[in-house]
């Protein structure tokens, strides 16, 4: 197997070229923050986000500029209120307007199942009776295509399929040929990671294979699928990563405070992201001790017995 271990920053150089369709993971959890990060320090481009909900990770793509293009469903910051950048991008296109093909969150979940299982489509009944198929489609490409079964008779809504370049996965822990292994809520990750062409994931740590062959029911990606590895605890700061750390409430209470304006918004930049050449320096200016206060107390993860 080739090293697949690689900085944040050789990461992304080799995977995330301008104009990519690139999926960020997690579901207000496991954001893979440290490597968003270094996308926006290497000043990329002409990105396509999908996602099956944008939170905090997509308000700081759009803001930037790297985005040109989305697909997914829910966009805002959760509990703490409407994304800041998003809305001056569609109402005043600051930095630029970024226009947004809408699907719920179960449809971007089976369109990531139809990718992943080399499927061109995906039926489902999400949509029927909706206005989403209405406006989703795009200026080139339909997306829905409502029907009867042929079997059944009942109505449904077929997805296409999606295919990201790249998937970014923030994980618990992984081996050295990239097992990936997740515990807590997965939401759309599995199918979501699998379903792109290049598989780049952070990890908390990077484990030995015993660990991983002594737990295995907890592996959702193979090794053979990942691209590359990036060992980056914290990596999804602010968000929480259960078993090692609880989300920073703070630190995003701060952020959206200081995004509801344009001069705000890159200040945040100039000082959290362009201010810190790394992903450990961004953790030096947030602060070890302020980071152990936010460490779990147990991981809650113990290996199974199977009987052997």
């Amino acid at each position: 197997m080739p090293d697949k271990v690689m900085s944040a920053k050789e990461a992304v150089q080799e995977f995330v070229k301008d104009g990519v369709m690139l999926r960020s993971g997690g579901i207000a959890l496991r954001k893979p923050m440290a490597l968003l990060h270094e996308v926006i320090r290497q000043c990329k481009r002409d990105i396509t986000l999908v996602t099956s909900g944008f939170t905090f990770d997509g308000d700081l793509m759009v803001g930037s500029g790297c985005i040109s293009r989305l697909e997914g469903s829910y966009f805002g910051l959760e509990a703490l209120g409407l994304s800041a950048n998003y809305r001056r991008a569609q109402e005043k296109s600051i930095p630029q307007y970024v226009p947004l093909e809408e699907y719920t969150n179960y449809g971007m979940t089976i369109r990531y199942m139809a990718g992943a299982m080399g499927l061109p489509f995906f039926p489902g009944k999400g949509l029927l009776g909706s206005d989403i198929p209405k406006y989703s489609h795009s200026d080139l490409n339909k997306k829905t295509h409502e029907m009867d079964c042929p079997f059944t008779g009942e109505r449904v809504m077929l997805l296409p399929a999606i295919h990201p370049d790249v998937a970014f996965l923030h994980a618990q822990r992984c081996d050295y040929e990239g097992n990936v292994q997740i515990w807590g809520q997965i939401g759309d990750d599995q199918w979501g990671t699998l379903s792109a062409k290049h598989i780049v994931v952070s990890v908390e740590e990077i484990v030995d294979e015993s660990v991983v062959r002594g737990d295995p029911n907890r592996t959702i990606i193979p090794g053979f699928r990942v691209d590359a590895i990036v060992e980056a605890p914290f990596g999804a700061h602010p968000s929480q990563c259960q078993g090692y750390y609880d989300l920073d409430l703070d630190y995003k209470m701060m952020y959206t405070e200081q995004v509801r304006t344009r001069e705000g918004y890159l200040q945040y930049l100039d000082e959290w992201i362009h201010g810190v050449p790394d992903h450990n320096s961004y953790l030096d200016k947030v602060g070890r001790d302020r980071l152990e206060e936010l460490r779990a107390n147990s991981q809650f993860c113990q290996p199974v017995n199977y009987g052997y």
